[in-house]
């Protein structure tokens, strides 16, 4: 190199991070390095992905702009570089990457199958004809498949199927779509799937297989097929017996079950589809998203369970699109596993434990190193709000100020732990209920994948200040300095943390079923001010009493009756209810509030799964209607929303009332309820939590009416509201708590 080009030639260190590997990053890199006669490296690292650039200023300063254009969800950090090696200044190279001592990037995220991965499968002539296990650079398993970071391909599940020449030819060609694609697999070289009958003999692999399996499902057969992050049960979205027996075996008797459908005209063709769900639809996300039904949609009554709305999502890898093909229907695609039970994602458990519901399997030996269900989400107005945060969402990158390795483990309920990392909270992905044993060791399996693959052993344990529950019976259990959070102060916080209102003071409005209370009395209609770490209790619903406890919750007439019992002229009830009534949990729940109306409403003596009653009540509002009803409000030193004129005027109603007036009245009053008390504090933010706000048109409402009051209330976002959130806000808590004051973050 002469001396006049070296002082032409200059070189920058680029450090790109955030989500940024496992994205085809890499190989665009270098595209992009390319068209602007940039020499030099990429590489993953702990620390993200790591360019060094070398060229001319003006050559160097456009592809730092076109870094910028392209990867906008990362961040971009360049300084000049002191020296460089000469061997960078000849072409643009993807190196090995480099492990450091501490993860400080984004775990990838599995990825929905792209569009050209589709064609491939859909060409014949293409030598990935037929093939279902088909990915690229840009689609594909992730964080599925990962044993460690850096995302590379010997770090994966895919290691043990070496490339075919033809792939290896594809992985080394800047100008291929799976140039640096860690997943590269073909008919020759990678995964193969196979179909097992009831009695367990194999009878078909590869294409064959997903025709044969697609055969047995028109015929009204259920389908175990092994998906990205695990089992699916898969039947005739059409057939109203095979749904039901579906229901029937899984023991979710009434519980709404999900669609796949092959593309977005199908979606449309049974659901209302808004601009922001057909986007999320199409994402790489490629999770469920809830959608209003259409009336004679051809979909079996038993799939939404008299609900107006619908779960549709859209193929999330080439075996599940050509699943719909070789049926061409719409299919019921739900999660493999019993009742009570986590995720099923191992071939022979699988078999074993899936063979009272599937009548048939469909196999691959592409192991799962994380199991991971599929996402929920909805749209209200142009907002999207997580439900459940699994594949293609979690684990979630909450990027902080703060170091600290601490874990959070969560509630009882939609267990989600979290784990903090010198610069990030991660929330992990969805668990579920910790009612059964099997549950459990998945909640630790669950934690120890996190410990692991972040490389840290956490210092602290932060749990619920339920004594009870078994996280917390686990928290206290490990020999580890615990943090107690009271629930629906994580519930403010993890919605602080969403929004960037760390540093402020906010009124929050959490809203749910149950969540342990200062007092030990059930707390779930509050209203808390929250500051540096501490909340005070300003608000909360008029408190009443759960006849039974649990069993009320599973028997809303129950709390019917006790809500009915406080008010004037109320009607005897029978002496054993009466004294259950007396004797019940005291509690301070919208969420059992609206079980209660719901009962009264619609007549409801037993739910089968949480939520089915109030759910059931939004389905049937009519939104023609206009009025509401009103709460009132104790002007005491603890405001207290009096629920009483409420269920006084409903009591009334029901006689000559339409259930969806009376219905559309209630969510109005609650809305109304809600921007009430915002309103008593419009001097600070205020947001709204807590599975309550699960509820799309109570949101809606109260969107429309804090716009019209020029109010400034926090709608839920990306993080779930529900307790699928609650260990990203135990973190933020107990670190506020300890450090009094936090730096804004914002998610990744």
């Amino acid at each position: 190199m002469s001396s006049s080009s070296v002082v032409d030639r200059l070189a920058v260190n680029i450090l790109l991070r955030g989500l940024v590997q496992g994205q085809g990053i890499r190989p665009a890199i270098a595209r992009i390095a390319a068209s602007h006669a940039v020499a030099g490296t990429v590489q993953n690292s702990f620390r993200g992905v790591e360019v060094t650039a070398v060229g001319e200023p003006g050559s160097l300063q456009a592809f730092q702009h076109a870094l910028i254009g392209a990867f906008g969800r990362a961040s971009i950090v360049a300084e000049a570089a002191n020296s460089f090696d000469e061997n960078h200044s000849h072409g643009f190279r993807i190196i090995a990457s480099n492990r450091g001592d501490r993860l400080q990037t984004t775990v990838p995220l599995d990825l929905g199958v792209c569009n050209d991965c589709l064609r491939d499968v859909r060409s014949p002539g293409n030598r990935r004809f037929g093939y279902p296990l088909t990915t690229c650079a840009r689609c594909g398993p992730r964080y599925s498949i990962i044993k460690r970071m850096p995302f590379d391909r010997h770090s994966t599940s895919v290691a043990e199927f070496p490339m075919c020449e033809h792939c290896k030819s594809e992985y080394r060609d800047p100008n291929d779509r799976r140039f640096h694609a860690q997943t590269i697999a073909c008919p020759d070289c990678g995964p193969i799937c196979w179909a097992k009958d009831s009695r367990g003999k194999h009878v078909e692999k590869q294409s064959n297989a997903i025709e044969w399996i697609g055969q047995q499902i028109v015929a009204g057969k259920i389908a175990a097929v092994k998906g990205i992050g695990g089992y699916q049960l898969i039947c005739d979205a059409t057939n109203d017996g095979a749904v039901r027996r579906l229901h029937e075996r899984k023991q979710r008797p009434g519980k709404p079950l999900p669609v796949m459908v092959v593309d977005i005209d199908a979606a449309e063709a049974i659901a209302e589809v808004s601009p922001p769900e057909r986007e999320t639809l199409l994402s790489s996300a490629n999770p469920i998203v809830l959608l209003r039904a259409l009336e004679g949609n051809g979909i079996s009554p038993a799939v939404t369970s008299s609900l107006k709305t619908i779960g549709v999502m859209l193929p999330s890898s080439p075996m599940h699109a050509m699943l719909i093909d070789a049926t061409g229907l719409p299919l019921v695609v739900t999660s493999g596993n019993v009742h009570g039970s986590p995720l099923i994602y191992q071939n022979d458990i699988a078999e074993a434990e899936l063979c009272e519901i599937a009548d048939v399997f469909l196999h691959h030996d592409r192991d799962i190193i994380h199991p991971i269900d599929d996402s929920v989400v909805q749209c209200f107005g142009e907002q999207v709000t997580t439900i459940r945060a699994a594949r293609g969402i979690a684990p979630m990158t909450i990027a902080t100020q703060h170091a600290g390795h601490w874990i959070a483990v969560g509630g009882h309920q939609k267990v989600t732990p979290a784990v903090s990392t010198e610069n990030a909270f991660v929330l992990a992905p969805y668990v579920g209920d910790m009612e059964s044993e099997s549950c459990r060791i998945r909640f630790q399996e669950s934690i120890d994948r996190l410990e692991s693959l972040y490389e840290i052993q956490s210092r602290q344990i932060v749990r619920d200040n339920h004594p009870d529950y078994f996280t917390s019976i686990w928290a206290n259990e490990r020999g580890r300095p615990t943090i107690a959070v009271q629930h629906h102060h994580a519930h403010v916080a993890t919605a602080m943390l969403e929004h960037g209102l760390l540093n402020r003071t906010v009124l929050g409005i959490a809203f749910d079923g149950t969540g342990f209370g200062d007092d030990e009395t059930i707390w779930g209609g509050e209203a808390l001010l929250v500051k540096n770490g501490d909340y005070e209790r300003v608000g909360h619903l008029r408190c009443f009493r759960l006849p039974g406890g649990e069993h009320a919750i599973k028997h809303p007439r129950r709390i019917a009756q006790s809500l009915l019992s406080q008010l004037e002229d109320a009607s005897p009830v029978h002496a054993s209810v009466q004294y259950a009534i007396d004797h019940g949990h005291v509690t301070s729940s919208m969420g059992r509030l609206f079980d209660g109306v719901a009962a009264m409403v619609l007549d409801i003596e037993a739910v089968h799964y949480e939520g089915e009653a109030a759910m059931q009540l939004e389905s049937i509002c009519d939104r023609d209607e206009g009025s509401w009803y009103e709460f009132g409000m104790d002007e005491s030193s603890v405001m207290q929303f009096d629920w009483r004129p409420v269920l006084t005027a409903i009591r009334s109603d029901v006689h000559s009332l339409a259930p969806a007036r009376i219905a559309m009245k209630f969510h109005r009053a609650v809305a109304r309820l809600v921007v009430d008390i915002a309103a008593r504090y419009a001097n600070v933010s205020c947001v709204v939590t807590g599975g309550v706000f699960q509820n799309r048109l109570l949101l809606e409402l109260v969107q429309s009416m804090a716009a019209k009051r020029s109010l400034d209330i926090r709608m839920p976002g990306r993080i779930p509201i529900n307790d699928g959130g609650l260990a990203v806000g135990q973190l933020v808590a107990a670190f506020t708590k300890q450090h009094q004051t936090m730096g804004d973050s914002a998610c990744v």
